[in-house]
């Protein structure tokens, strides 16, 4: 092989990986905010039925989705800790939503050398 060819193969490989990986990421962005207020919904609805299956599945969906509010987490803190309560089996929801709260609310500290 030539070195030209070398050298251009050496650019578009990466650049390719990288546009790949752009596509993938924006298309995950797009799902997410499609259905966020579906798994808001069906979230709602198990804690009103008080299904506990329900609520630790959609509850963790809703967790790992980039387009959750602050708002929506004090909401989903309010309903699962009345849950929680009563129920251990609602424990991992409470967990994901508190491990949120503190990624959430962790402070930066910028030191200078």
């Amino acid at each position: 092989m030539s070195n030209g060819l070398m050298l251009i193969m050496a650019f578009i490989i990466p650049v390719i990986i990288l546009l790949l990986f752009y596509v993938l990421i924006k298309n995950r962005k797009k799902r997410h905010l499609v259905s966020l207020n579906l798994d808001w919904n069906k979230f709602e609805k198990a804690i009103a039925r008080k299904d506990l299956n329900g609520i630790n599945k959609h509850g963790t969906e809703l967790i790992w989705n980039e387009h959750l509010t602050d708002a929506m987490l004090k909401k989903m803190t309010i309903y699962v800790e009345e849950l929680a309560v009563d129920n251990l089996e609602v424990k991992n929801s409470q967990n994901l939503i508190f491990n949120k709260k503190l990624h959430w609310d962790r402070n930066y500290r910028v030191t200078s050398y």
